[in-house]
């Protein structure tokens, strides 16, 4: 079983509490993230360079995910335009389970590893560069369009 499909023992009791108190366990497991993103800013420096670098030598940003993950991949590289003024084409997301998966859940796509490999095969080329987005660390078809990307 994944890390993202086990039981949090901070909020297994959650739909036992008062609202203030399930708002309040929300908001500290929240709180977490920005922990977690300070102890990796000098990965996500060198990562962000790497992408400028791609950039500017013709490359494009890849988003791969699924479930979730995948959608927010998709959503955030939808915004790089309007927000940042880049080409539609530049920064792209890629979710397990195609446009469909967008809305509405395509159970066991993120196990497909041979998608992976054959979406990441089509779209990704040496110039480009990918980023992986999975909560667990270990979904397949993330892992594989990794690999394949890397080769």
């Amino acid at each position: 079983m994944n890390i993202t499909e086990k039981i949090n023992k901070n909020t297994s009791q959650i739909d036992n509490l008062e609202l203030i108190d399930i708002l309040n366990k929300i908001n500290d497991e929240d709180s977490k993230v920005a922990d977690a993103v300070a102890k990796s800013l000098s990965q996500i420096e060198k990562f962000v360079a790497c992408v400028i670098k791609k950039i500017k030598r013709g490359g494009k940003l890849f988003y791969i995910g699924s479930g979730t993950s995948g959608r927010l991949g998709v959503l955030d590289a939808s915004e790089c335009p309007p927000t940042f003024g880049l080409d539609h084409d530049i920064v792209q997301g890629i979710i397990a389970g195609g446009e469909k998966a967008l809305k509405k859940s395509v159970e066991g796509a993120e196990d497909s590893e041979s998608d992976a490999i054959k979406i990441t095969q089509e779209l990704i080329n040496e110039n480009d560069i990918v980023l992986g987005i999975s909560a667990s660390s270990a979904t397949p078809f993330v892992l594989s369009a990794l690999k394949q990307s890397k080769r």
